[in-house]
């Protein structure tokens, strides 16, 4: 079933309220939140829209090693949507990004990606 993401940043913070939509039901938290356990070290307090894009990746592929491994390109391709204060992302965007990955092999890196 498709998936909408929604982010809203907290005013006056590098912090964003994620909602993630399926069908129904909704989930929300906050980025970044130790309990979906995205990992601080590596990430300045400017990467914020980093960490947006590997938390949506996480979510989508439930595969960390595929999430770890495309995060940066996938905000690339998002084109700065993550730097806004209040955006949408449906799910075949992330789908579209993984099948231009498949369809541009010097683009992926080695590693077989996972099923969603």
């Amino acid at each position: 079933m498709a998936k909408t993401y929604s982010g809203e940043r907290i005013p006056g913070t590098l912090r964003y309220n994620l909602k993630v939509r399926e069908g129904s039901a909704e989930h929300c938290f906050t980025i970044p939140e130790p309990s979906i356990q995205i990992p601080m070290e590596g990430f300045g307090p400017d990467e914020s829209a980093n960490r947006l894009a590997l938390a949506i990746l996480l979510d989508f592929t439930k595969n960390p090693q595929t999430s770890f491994s495309y995060y940066k390109d996938f905000n690339f391709f998002l084109a700065g949507l993550f730097l806004e204060d209040n955006w949408m992302l449906h799910s075949s965007r992330i789908t579209l990004f993984f099948k231009l990955l498949e369809e541009t092999p010097e683009l992926a890196k080695p590693l077989a990606l996972g099923k969603r």
